[in-house]
């Protein structure tokens, strides 16, 4: 049964600096009874401990933040449940998060990098973001391998093919797969050219076709505030953003 994610009840969200701590995040919470979970960018980033617990503190982000507290059950306070955020929440529209299958036959040092053009019409060599392909603590399953048969429904290896992992019937023979944990933040307003890019050495590298994303960054936060004038008859506040 899957867990609900309970966004209603929360209010007064509060981001203030923690000095080198990073971000203290405060709320407020009807939902006395059950835990609460923090999301940045759509990704499950801390939970609490106690029902009571009202606050969060989290590193500096690399760049812009958006964050969202949400209630659970205490079960499943430590599960991702981001699938459930709306989709602006899930993936906001300066961040791209491909869904890339972890091959099986990937290679020690393999790397997949995405890039982008900026907006400007010019792919850049330089990768925004870029994640392992076959890191040391993925588990390997391949014919041939030992223990001979003592994988999942006989297959070789450590492991069954990706039995249990992210994608959902996205491997080999409709299996289950685990993707490439990979983000890139994408800071320039407009049309982007992204490119996934296979790296094995800087002489072997494989480019996916490209595809085109439109980014809309948040605006930068305002440099000064000025009052200019109170209406007292109407109760209303006239300001200057500069």
């Amino acid at each position: 049964m899957t867990a609900t994610l309970v966004t209603s009840g929360i209010d007064q969200v509060l981001a203030e600096p923690a000095g080198h701590w990073g971000w203290a995040i405060r709320f407020r919470s009807g939902n006395v009874a059950l835990h609460h979970q923090l999301y940045v960018n759509g990704r499950l980033a801390d939970w609490t401990d106690t029902p009571q617990q009202r606050c969060f503190v989290i590193p500096h982000p690399a760049g812009v933040a958006s964050i969202r507290v949400a209630a659970v059950e205490a079960s499943a306070r430590t599960a991702d449940l981001g699938e459930q955020l709306p989709p602006e929440e899930r993936q906001p529209p300066w961040t791209y998060r491909p869904q890339v299958v972890r091959p099986a036959d990937g290679r020690p040092g393999e790397v997949l990098e995405i890039l982008s053009d900026h907006a400007t019409g010019q792919l850049s060599d330089v990768p925004v973001a870029s994640a392992e392909v076959s890191p040391a603590w993925v588990p390997r399953w391949a014919f041939g391998d030992d223990p001979f048969g003592q994988g999942g429904f006989g297959y070789d290896g450590v492991s069954a093919p990706g039995l249990g992992q992210g994608a959902f019937g996205a491997g080999l023979f409709g299996m289950g797969a685990d993707l490439i944990d990979v983000e890139a933040e994408l800071r320039e307003e407009g049309t982007h050219e992204i490119v996934l890019r296979t790296r094995r050495s800087s002489a072997e590298v494989a480019d996916r076709d490209p595809i085109y994303l439109q980014v809309a960054p948040p605006p930068a936060p305002p440099a000064g505030l000025t009052p200019l004038g109170y209406d007292q008859q109407a109760q209303q506040l006239q300001l200057e953003i500069n």
